[in-house]
């Protein structure tokens, strides 16, 4: 009796299922890679030698050259790893059924990932890689979605409605871009508290516990 299977057919599910797993294991390597990129840049900046990211990765140098051609070509993509989960993140909470709640938890995330990565997106302008047209291209995604989650905040009465999308990234912009000797990690989550209560309708956070961050000195330097 036949099965219907002819033998043409079974070395193409071969062919096709081992395409698959090259293709997840080549997925595999560029996630790693890009971590062990984002751990060594964040300890040691951005001349991290790129055979000690292809070492951490455990893959060839020759891997890391396929998918990263340049250090440029690196950095963007270190760059769309952080900004894309944000996007998700901003249409998901759109979706929320607490939309007030939802705008002020992933303000509370972007403040924290603007602040984790401003270090390193510092030293790839410092080194005159030009990462602004895919920084644009993420970025208009992002405000849109952001703007989504505002609008529907608004509409639940949770969030001030002459509050603008420009507001909200002046704020955002502001907080990531404090120097971390002035901002500690304590400093910043009361600093967001504050700013999400300028936000919601008749809300008064109980601010954040922790020491209290030196004031800056005073313009000109200590006399």
């Amino acid at each position: 009796m036949s099965t219907g299977t002819t033998g043409r057919e079974q070395p193409e599910a071969a062919t096709e299922t081992a395409e698959r797993h090259l293709r997840a294991d080549a997925q595999r390597n560029r996630e790693r890679i890009l971590e062990a990129a984002t751990t060594l840049m964040a300890n040691y900046g951005i001349d991290v030698p790129i055979d000690e990211i292809a070492q951490l990765a455990q893959v060839g140098v020759g891997t890391v050259y396929r998918n990263f051609p340049t250090k440029g070509a690196l950095f963007e993509a270190l760059l769309m790893a952080r900004l894309r989960p944000l996007l998700v993140a901003a249409r998901s909470a759109a979706a929320a059924d607490d939309p007030g709640d939802a705008f002020v938890t992933f303000v509370r995330r972007l403040s924290d990932e603007f602040a984790d990565f401003k270090a390193l997106a510092d030293a790839m302008a410092a080194s005159g890689i030009d990462l602004s047209v895919a920084k644009n291209e993420i970025s208009g995604d992002l405000i849109a979605a952001v703007t989504e989650l505002l609008e529907r905040a608004q509409q639940a009465g949770r969030i001030r409605p002459d509050v603008t999308i420009s507001d909200v990234s002046a704020m955002m912009a502001g907080l990531g871009h404090t120097d971390s000797s002035f901002m500690d990690p304590p400093q910043r989550q009361r600093c967001v508290a504050l700013v999400c209560d300028s936000l919601l309708v008749g809300a008064r956070s109980v601010l954040p516990q922790g020491e209290p961050a030196a004031p800056p000195p005073p313009a000109g330097g200590w006399r």
